[in-house]
This record gives C-alpha cells, sequence and structure tokens, in this order.
C-alpha cells in the first residue's frame, strides 16, 4: 500500500516538474520574441535618429549658405 502511493506521488511529482519545465521553456521562447522585437524598435529609433539628424544638418547648411530648396520636395514631411 506505502509503495503504491509513494509511486503514485512520484508519478504526480514527475507530471508537476514536466509542466513546469515546459512552463519555463515557454516564458523563455516568449522572451526572445519580445527582445527580438526590442531590438528592431531600438534599430528603427535609431536610423529615424539619423534621418532627422542628416535634415537638420541639411537645413543648417541651406540656411547657413543662402541656398533655396525646392518646396516641393515629396519627401518633406513638415
Amino acid at each position: 500500500m506505502i509503495v503504491a502511493i509513494l509511486t503514485a506521488l512520484g508519478g504526480l511529482f514527475s507530471v508537476a516538474g514536466k509542466l513546469f519545465e515546459w512552463l519555463y521553456a515557454k516564458q523563455m521562447v516568449d522572451a526572445g520574441r519580445v527582445q527580438e522585437k526590442l531590438d528592431s524598435l531600438s534599430q528603427q529609433v535609431r536610423d529615424a535618429q539619423i534621418a532627422v539628424a542628416a535634415r537638420e544638418a541639411i537645413r543648417a547648411a541651406t540656411v547657413r549658405d543662402g541656398v533655396s530648396i525646392d518646396e516641393r520636395d515629396p519627401f518633406l514631411r513638415d
């Protein structure tokens, strides 16, 4: 009788251990996905900062040199 109870408890703990391993693996996969999205967004922010810096440099150079820019520029977003 005690052997049967111990066997049942061992099986229960084994199932519980497998469940926790699966939950941990799922959490790690989710964390990897979040990290990938964060890296992508960080790269997009860096690209946007470079674009804004280049635009401001051109704007400052045109003001400094007295050159005008065609206002019909399709990329102008102001």
